[in-house]
């Protein structure tokens, strides 16, 4: 387990409850990007959820940060596409997951999403949280990285892996209860 400072714990905590405050889907998303990037570094991010019936996204509910607006057609076309993270959708509960411990190198620099959406933008690293509660997928988290802040680490997959559950309920209560 990655050592996490009192500094950091209390973030976490601060985070959780200013969240759990929000009935709102978009602010919770926005929110989220916004707080967890004192924690997890990142240079742009997605928030995306599906239909509460099916695996399609809500593509007017998405929320991106500092994403180029450009870009944004672009990534949901590309990314309605790419397949290689749907494997991910196949689990009972919420998963973090980090592109290059999934991925072969060469498989995924070759991958559309890689080629036309992250390398045009110098992103070279993604990392999410694929929100999944009793086997129903509720949505997507993905963070992106250029070659300045590295790859993701433990510690802050583990911080991912603290909040997951959490975030899953949110997006519970907020898309299908609230």
């Amino acid at each position: 387990m990655p050592n996490i400072k009192s500094n950091e714990v209390k973030t976490i905590s601060d985070i959780l409850l200013d969240l759990y405050s929000i009935d709102d889907s978009k602010e919770l998303k926005k929110n989220f990007l916004t707080d967890i990037k004192m924690l997890v570094p990142y240079d742009q991010s997605s928030f995306q959820t599906f239909e509460p019936n099916n695996d399609n996204m809500i593509v007017d509910e998405a929320v991106f940060v500092d994403v180029n607006e450009n870009m944004l057609p672009l990534f949901n076309d590309i990314n309605s596409e790419t397949d290689y993270l749907k494997n991910l959708f196949n689990h009972k509960n919420s998963i973090v997951y980090v592109e290059t411990d999934i991925l072969n190198q060469n498989v995924r620099k070759n991958a559309g999403f890689y080629k036309t959406f992250l390398k045009p933008q110098n992103l070279e690293y993604s990392c999410g949280i694929v929100l999944i509660k009793d086997r129903k997928n509720l949505g997507i988290v993905s963070l992106f990285r250029s070659e300045y802040w590295g790859d993701f680490d433990e510690k802050e997959v583990f911080i991912l892996d603290i909040l997951k559950s959490h975030l899953a309920n949110m997006v519970i209560n907020c898309m299908f209860v609230g």
